[in-house]
């Protein structure tokens, strides 16, 4: 054996050696990775799966816990206040969604563009925040002192201006508006946010070019920031869908889903079904039901979303 065979053979030695310890470590960081991430997967599991999966078990059985395969699902789905609750719930959803996306989307724009000192940026950012942490509940309180007929703001500023008292919550289109009106209060900034945030990973330097170009802002935003936003509005459109499915609080304590079923959204009807009727079997089956088309939903937009690149 010559001198370079026993370099290349030392080499070859201690190239792997130092592979192996690679290996080591990264298994390591990965071992350590995994026990820091196990008390999250544990709450995970108790919080979401265990739950469903109990749904799921009462769904396929009776009253008396009978297994009564899918009777309960064949009874959720044939009963016709369901179509009147899915049909609220997209007139719901058909008013809030494109107005909060849009107005969100507009007032980050309007912010990244015009607002340039850090501190106005700032407080714009806290006031953005405060709707969004307050409890929904106190947030059905608050406005049903605004819309209520006798005592309600909005009919004390129109008795003064001399307009008769107006029935907000009363009138099924006047009901549903209102409850959409604290749905956008309250969400708007939370898009706002997310797509702020978007704003400021946009290349500066294809925008400077953009302008340089002559480019305007319409321009500027159809062929540059709306590439990188596009990822973001899916997913928010994908949050706010799941949050109309499960919109409760502030509709139970402004109308309670009425007049009539005019806000009776699918949340309520749930409810209905599961506590004032008893019968949890139907309500489970709904609720998985509504899970599984929110599953294929996801499973649809993140085909549009951008695979991550290494």
């Amino acid at each position: 054996m010559g001198v370079d065979d026993l370099a290349a053979g030392n080499g070859g030695a201690v190239i792997g050696a130092r592979a192996r310890s690679m290996w080591s470590a990264r298994g390591r960081q990965e071992r350590l990775g995994l026990r820091l991430l196990l008390p999250v997967f544990g709450t995970v599991l108790v919080i979401a799966t265990v739950p469903f999966i109990l749904a799921v078990a009462r769904a396929l059985t009776s009253e008396t816990g009978d297994f009564v395969g899918l009777g309960n699902f064949q009874r959720a789905l044939a009963n016709p206040q369901l179509l009147d609750a899915v049909a609220a719930t997209g007139i719901y959803a058909a008013i809030v969604l494109p107005t909060e996306i849009l107005l969100g989307l507009g007032l980050a724009l309007l912010v990244h563009r015009t607002v340039k000192s850090a501190g106005l940026r700032a407080a714009i950012y806290v006031a953005a925040i405060v709707p969004i942490v307050i409890p929904q509940v106190a947030v059905g309180i608050v406005f049903r002192l605004v819309f209520v007929s006798d005592y309600g703001v909005l009919n004390l500023v129109l008795g003064k201006t001399g307009h008769d008292q107006i029935l907000w919550l009363s009138v099924p289109a006047l009901a549903m508006l209102s409850v959409a009106t604290v749905d956008i209060w309250q969400w708007t900034p939370f898009v706002y946010l997310i797509m702020f945030a978007g704003l400021q990973t946009v290349s500066r330097e294809a925008v400077e070019a953009a302008q340089v170009d002559g480019a305007s802002s319409w321009a500027q935003f159809r062929h540059i920031e709306l590439n990188y936003l596009r990822p973001l509005l899916l997913l928010v459109l994908f949050f706010r869908i799941a949050d109309v499915l499960r919109v409760f609080d502030h509709v139970y304590v402004l109308t309670g889903g009425g007049p009539g079923s005019t806000t009776r959204f699918l949340s309520l009807y749930l409810y209905q079904v599961a506590f004032p009727f008893s019968d949890l079997g139907q309500a489970s089956a709904l609720a998985v039901i509504i899970m599984a088309v929110m599953t294929i939903f996801y499973t649809v937009i993140s085909r549009f979303l951008p695979a991550e690149r290494g």
